[in-house]
């Protein structure tokens, strides 16, 4: 019998009847308020992520394709704008939580000017070094497992690149129910159950 001994996944998606254009002018009017004001957090790069219809449509399309592609019980948990400056790129880092049961993170690109920074996953796995990029795209969705280190490149363009991420985790009382009906969420993050 075949078993993998490890296996990660990720998937790209189109979202259609997004107004990628009203969610970036809510994102860039709140480019200052900083998840964090730290330097050296990843959170410092993030903005809290406005709260209009525009935006909180996004979030429901992103959740139903989580619910179809991953598992029905997984939801959008927290979310944040990304806007990487010209010369700008994003740091090193993961969204997975030692203290919570494996999620879904998630990236939609609403402004992607050309050369603006590919994201790259990148991790070891066993004595091999994996590295995997993707050029974004204005309407792309992409899921992948909230413990796969990443980070993105140095924007090259003149303009601004905006994203919005966020991380999807089933409500505490659903965590059993995903052991019992993982539909698709083992070809995500390789278990059913931790």
């Amino acid at each position: 019998m075949f078993s993998p001994l490890g296996l990660v996944g990720r998937s790209v998606h189109t979202l259609e009847g997004i107004d990628n254009a009203a969610i970036n002018e809510a994102v860039i009017k709140r480019r200052g308020i900083k998840l964090d004001e730290s330097l050296g957090n990843t959170f410092y790069e993030d903005s809290f992520y406005p709260d209009t219809e525009a935006c909180n449509h996004l979030i429901q399309k992103v959740d139903a394709v989580i619910a179809l592609e991953v598992n029905r019980y997984f939801v959008t948990q927290n979310k944040w704008a990304h806007i990487l400056a010209p010369g700008e790129s994003t740091m090193y880092h993961s969204h997975g939580n030692p203290k919570l049961p494996t999620g879904i993170s998630w990236v939609y690109y609403t402004q992607v000017p050309k050369d603006s920074g590919n994201i790259v996953w990148t991790f070891d796995m066993c004595t091999k070094r994996v590295m995997q990029e993707l050029e974004p795209k204005p309407g792309m969705l992409v899921l992948f497992p909230d413990f796969v280190p990443h980070f993105t490149k140095r924007n090259g363009s003149s303009k601004d690149r905006v994203s919005i991420s966020g991380n999807a985790y089933p409500a505490q009382e659903d965590y059993d129910k995903v052991g019992r009906d993982p539909q698709n969420l083992f070809n995500y993050i390789g278990i059913f159950a931790e």
